[in-house]
């Protein structure tokens, strides 16, 4: 395991206070470890949905993703949650069945 990875994994939690998202690598690799996320609202709702699997702040003022944060680290049920969803949620992205969905439409198509 590269030392990016483990880290991440070993993260308690992962803030990412960006103005300008779609899909970020990121996000989905701190899902797959089951590392909690404190995210902007450029991260589009359908990947971290406040409460279910990250927690989401308005804005880009340091005290709110603080504040947020120190209520997930304060918060083992809430900690424990936002993991668990998060690794159900990541593993619609895994590449082996995505690959078998995208050989099920070329053979439809075929």
């Amino acid at each position: 395991m590269g030392e990016y990875v483990k880290t991440l994994c070993n993260a308690k939690a992962i803030i990412l206070p960006s103005a300008y998202e779609a899909l970020p690598y990121a996000v989905l690799e701190s899902m797959a470890c089951g590392t909690p996320l404190v995210v902007s609202e450029a991260v589009p709702e359908e990947v971290v949905t406040n409460g279910y699997n990250g927690i989401r702040v308005r804005g880009f003022n340091p005290r709110d993703y603080a504040e947020a944060l120190e209520r997930l680290l304060r918060d083992g049920g809430l900690w424990e949650r936002l993991s668990r969803k998060s690794l159900e949620f990541v593993r619609q992205f895994d590449y082996i069945e995505v690959a078998k969905r995208y050989l099920e439409v070329f053979e439809e198509l075929v």
